[in-house]
């Protein structure tokens, strides 16, 4: 079973540090994930990691709120002591904190948002008067255009005629669900600079990640999303990542079980190509 999951390492000798992240009342979502990890195998047979080999280690939980500071002092102290930091959000707008850590020392850094929806402002229609949506789950990926981080949207199939609109003017490079891409074409797109990696589970289908906030039909296939996330990690340095956008519910522990497994193949796909970790050769198949 995942060790990170049942036995995960201390801090000090840990070179990556899951940092799971609840917002209000929200606390089960991110245990889930971690929770789920005791029922996967750590190895990855696409790649050839055993993730079991990774020195992972995990924070205690942290409650936080706009503008996520306590997730962007964690990020800090994980870069400090130059081990990878791996957000685990209840709610994805806290991946701004962990991000604001990182673009202190990567002043170049972009962001990859694999997401059913685009996370931009809502229409002032759908806003109360005193409300402040600066930070809100549903406004928070419009902060990384007003501070200038160049975004590559994947996976997206929902969005207001505005975020559109906005999208378009800012020359954002979309890979919409409903087209299929080859993963180069995504690592085209990216810019020659480190990369932080947003993954809200909503960016695949229903089928198979039901308990999200605003599940949306026609998403991404698994096969799609493991490719893609693997090509970024060869092609460039993924210095951060998000994985989050569960909701509590009946579905829970279905979605949990495939987040964690996605969580596992993204540590793979660290361990391989940031820390160059051998891969094990594959057994020969016979006919």
């Amino acid at each position: 079973m995942a060790q990170w999951s049942l036995h995960p390492s201390s801090q000090s000798n840990a070179r990556v540090i899951l940092i799971p992240t609840a917002f209000g009342h929200d606390t089960q979502a991110p245990m889930a994930i971690l929770n789920a990890g005791s029922e996967l195998c750590a190895f990855e047979p696409r790649l050839g990691i055993d993730v079991d080999k990774l020195a992972v280690a995990q924070l205690p939980g942290l409650v936080d709120e706009p503008p996520y500071g306590m997730c962007e002092a964690a990020v800090t102290q994980a870069w400090r002591r130059q081990q990878w930091p791996v957000l685990l959000p209840s709610v994805l707008a806290a991946s701004w904190g962990a991000i604001r850590a990182l673009w202190k020392h990567y002043p170049t850094l972009s962001v990859v948002h694999c997401s059913a929806h685009a996370n931009l402002m809502p229409p002032p229609e759908m806003t109360q008067p005193d409300q402040d949506t600066s930070y809100g789950s549903a406004a928070w990926v419009e902060l990384l255009y007003q501070h200038k981080l160049p975004v590559i949207h994947v996976g997206l199939r929902s969005g207001s005629a505005r975020a559109y609109a906005w999208l378009k003017a800012h020359h954002s490079p979309i890979f919409w669900a409903q087209d299929g891409w080859d993963p180069q074409q995504v690592v085209a797109s990216l810019p020659d600079q480190p990369v932080f990696l947003v993954v809200d589970c909503s960016v695949l289908d229903p089928s198979l990640a039901p308990a999200v906030h605003h599940p949306e039909p026609g998403g991404v296939s698994w096969l799609q999303l493991l490719q893609t996330c693997e090509a970024i990690f060869a092609a460039r340095p993924v210095v951060g990542l998000s994985l989050g956008g569960v909701a509590v519910g009946s579905a829970t522990r279905q979605t949990a079980r495939v987040v964690a497994r996605l969580l596992n193949w993204l540590l793979a796909c660290y361990a391989l190509h940031s820390l160059k970790v051998a891969a094990q050769p594959q057994p020969v198949q016979t006919v």
